[in-house]
């Protein structure tokens, strides 16, 4: 089932995990154009997110590499259908942590 939801609904809200822990708040939304429509494909939670859109520069790549940041540990991407955006003010993981794309989490936030 295809579901709109405004894009400003969900841009720096916190993403829960299944057990209801914050695991960080979406920093960016990855889009592409499938036709006419741009669908959402991923979503990029967590500090080093943040941190990822400054890495289009030189002085955000020189930045993470004085603060020893660019890395990707701390950065959840997330599949656009292991995120339940059914309420947009609370999302939350679908799957465990563990089953994301290149996740490297914390031990006290493993499910």
């Amino acid at each position: 089932m295809m579901r709109t939801v405004n894009l400003e609904h969900l841009a720096g809200r916190r993403v829960l995990s299944q057990r209801g822990k914050s695991i960080g708040h979406i920093e960016e939304i990855l889009a592409e154009q499938r036709g006419d429509e741009l669908v959402v494909t991923e979503f990029h939670v967590g500090i080093y997110a943040a941190f990822e859109r400054l890495s289009a520069s030189t002085i955000g790549i020189a930045m993470l590499d004085l603060l020893r940041l660019r890395r990707r540990d701390g950065l959840y991407r997330i599949p656009w259908d292991k995120l339940d955006i059914s309420d947009p003010a609370r999302p939350r993981l679908l799957c465990p942590m563990t089953e994301l794309p290149g996740w490297k989490g914390q031990k006290d936030l493993r499910e």
